[in-house]
């Protein structure tokens, strides 16, 4: 069930899904536990109330995030998709409705970008991720840039679009500036195009902003690696295993440590 709570990465979704009639509250909440508990049964739960004709889009959510609880993906993220298509469609007059659909619409695109991911449909995550970011300024949440602007370039890394995704993570790095992960992404797609020095020095400017992080330090000894510097890469890899020895980075850590030897 981590990967299903993973999914909702921007805070307020449940909170903005579940507003609405008591009723409607009360069941959303319900098939959320669900979900945690047993993903199928909350998928029927949620098609019981979509049945019923009063669900709308917090069941439909609910019975996504259950799917994905499945295993079925993409099954989850065409129905997140249609989620804001019907919003689309219906549409609200109102101006403060308006603009909270806005948010929700950028938060469920955000989740079918993750769940495209997921599903290896790098291109549809892409676009996914664009119709997200593209609904920001509508919405109002303009500090949700940085965060869609980071899982946007990373996945460029992993579509190999280098370039775009050091464009990505530019971007996430002017909406906070003081926060490590854009100029760890950033090094980590400069070496994929070896641009070797400009990665050392985002490497330097992430581990002044969070001293000690072992996604900083792998990612350093990969770079020194990757330069053919094999005892640094070591040091920097022994050094999550001794101070961060509970963490999942050690495993990597040991890893790269073993493809070190001859």
């Amino acid at each position: 069930m981590k990967y299903i709570f993973s999914i909702i990465i921007i805070t307020g979704l449940l909170t903005a899904l579940a507003q609405g009639s008591e009723e409607d509250a009360w069941k959303y909440r319900k098939c959320m536990d669900l979900v945690e508990s047993d993903a199928g049964a909350a998928v029927k739960y949620a098609n019981d109330w979509i049945f019923g004709g009063t669900g709308g889009v917090p069941a439909g959510h609910c019975k996504a995030l259950g799917l994905l609880g499945l295993g079925k993906v993409k099954d989850a993220a065409k129905l997140l998709e249609k989620l804001v298509d019907d919003m689309v469609i219906s549409g609200d007059p109102d101006p403060a409705s308006a603009r909270k659909n806005a948010g929700l619409k950028v938060q469920l695109y955000g989740q079918a970008a993750l769940a495209w991911k997921e599903a290896g449909d790098f291109d549809k995550s892409y676009m996914a991720y664009s119709s997200a970011i593209s609904g920001i300024g509508k919405s109002g949440h303009r500090s949700l840039f940085h965060e869609l602007y980071l899982a946007r370039g990373t996945l460029q890394i992993l579509r190999a679009q280098y370039r775009a995704a050091i464009e990505d993570f530019t971007l996430a790095i002017e909406k906070a500036p003081r926060q490590f992960e854009g100029f760890l992404q950033r090094a980590k797609a400069y070496r994929k195009r070896r641009s070797f020095l400009k990665a050392r020095l985002d490497l330097r400017v992430a581990s002044k902003l969070e001293i000690d992080h072992p996604a900083i330090l792998l990612e350093s000894g990969i770079l020194y690696r990757e330069l053919g510097q094999k005892l640094e890469a070591r040091l920097e890899w022994q050094k999550i295993m001794d101070r961060h020895p509970e963490s999942d980075y050690t495993d990597m850590a040991r890893i790269n440590i073993e493809l070190l030897k001859p």
